[in-house]
């Protein structure tokens, strides 16, 4: 399907809706309350899509309707969180000044021996 896009830099709702079969409130709808997709606007605040934007409705119709995931799905699939680095380098941590770094260790430290205990805790049960 999307080899059959005509190459534009940006399509209307109208075309894209033409183009992937999914109704222009769909889309509305994926952009307002499902957090999906975010097509750029023109000072008009009319919605202008990229050829990446249709590429997603795409995979956001297949798993709508193949997997029958939920938005709440469809998002978690399709923007996973950022993992999460526990580590700052030594630049950031001395830019973070003595005082916020002491409270960090600290706040490290008792979450550590939180985590024993409750270790040990389910050890014992």
């Amino acid at each position: 399907m999307e080899e059959d896009f005509p190459r534009k830099n940006f399509y209307t709702i109208g075309e894209v809706c033409r183009l992937t079969g999914v109704k222009a409130h769909v889309l509305r709808y994926w952009e307002n309350q499902g957090k999906l997709i975010k097509p750029q606007r023109r000072g008009s605040r009319h919605r202008l899509y990229r050829r990446s934007d249709i590429q997603l409705i795409c995979e956001i119709k297949r798993l709508r309707e193949e997997e029958k995931l939920s938005l709440e799905a469809m998002r978690r699939q399709l923007h996973p969180p950022a993992p999460f680095s526990p580590t700052l380098s030594p630049a950031a941590l001395a830019a973070l000044g003595k005082e916020v770094t002491d409270l960090l260790r600290d706040i490290r430290d008792e979450l550590r021996d939180l985590k024993e205990t409750l270790d040990e805790d389910k050890e014992g049960a």
